[in-house]
């Protein structure tokens, strides 16, 4: 089950890095990571957790979360299911200016669980979603 999620969020993580509304993708798996080196010599793969900062406000990432299909918006990560959580209204939200800003955890920034769906439907549902 793992390594199916991982591969499916290795693949959208690729998606998501090349399309211009998004300002960085934050996954161990892409080449483009800063601990990408040290993360495979650890791990099997990226895991199944995006970070995805876009480029825009918090207003234009609610409004692509709302457009989301298959995709539930939600404050708990890590089932079976796709889910996305916006940290700083939800996980994050006690926590002050500086320390979120520490943490890279802006208004624009969102985390993306990755579950069991076919990677092309999230994909899609993605695309729909940003355009």
């Amino acid at each position: 089950r793992v390594e199916r999620m991982v591969a499916n969020a290795q693949a959208i993580a690729e998606f998501l890095e090349s399309r211009p509304e998004i300002k960085s993708v934050r996954f161990p798996g892409l080449k483009s990571h800063p601990d990408h080196v040290l993360a495979m010599k650890q791990m099997s793969g990226g895991g199944t957790t995006i970070g995805i900062e876009f480029v825009g406000d918090q207003s234009q990432v609610f409004a692509f979360m709302n457009r989301l299909r298959i995709i539930d918006i939600s404050n708990n990560l890590g089932d079976s299911k796709s889910l996305i959580t916006h940290p700083a209204s939800t996980t994050h939200r006690r926590l002050g200016v500086e320390v979120l800003a520490q943490m890279g955890i802006t208004e624009s920034v969102v985390r993306l669980s990755v579950g069991l769906e076919h990677s092309t439907d999230l994909i899609r549902d993605l695309d729909q979603a940003l355009n």
